[in-house]
């Protein structure tokens, strides 16, 4: 091949299949505990809320909300929710560059007929 500018170099095209090959574990992984760590917010609410049975529903449910484990899971759950969108990002970005790579090799294929 000639001296041409890359939009896309052959090692980052490998970078980026490796990275969908091997970041699908990852990304099924983040979605799992980001299931898990939201239907940990309604079981720590449930609980705290079982608390204050005294209370009416409408109180123990704003204790709940104030509580510290309500915090806890509600910090769980937004750890989970970024690391799992920060994945999608960066395969979507894998995906991309991909696409580029292709579309750069047809028009190179095309200005060589």
């Amino acid at each position: 091949m000639s001296q041409r500018q890359r939009i896309v170099p052959d090692e980052e095209l490998e970078k980026a299949l490796d990275f969908l090959r091997d970041g699908a574990r990852d990304i099924g992984e983040a979605k799992a505990e980001t299931k898990r760590a939201e239907s940990m917010l309604r079981v720590t609410k449930a609980l705290v809320m079982k608390g204050f049975n005294e209370l009416s529903a409408a109180k123990a449910e704003v204790e709940a909300y104030a509580s510290e484990f309500y915090a806890a899971a509600l910090e769980r759950d937004a750890v989970a929710a970024g690391e799992y969108e920060k994945l999608k990002a960066l395969r979507e970005a894998a995906a991309l560059k991909i696409e580029a790579w292709r579309s750069e090799q047809a028009t190179w294929r095309s200005m060589k007929l």
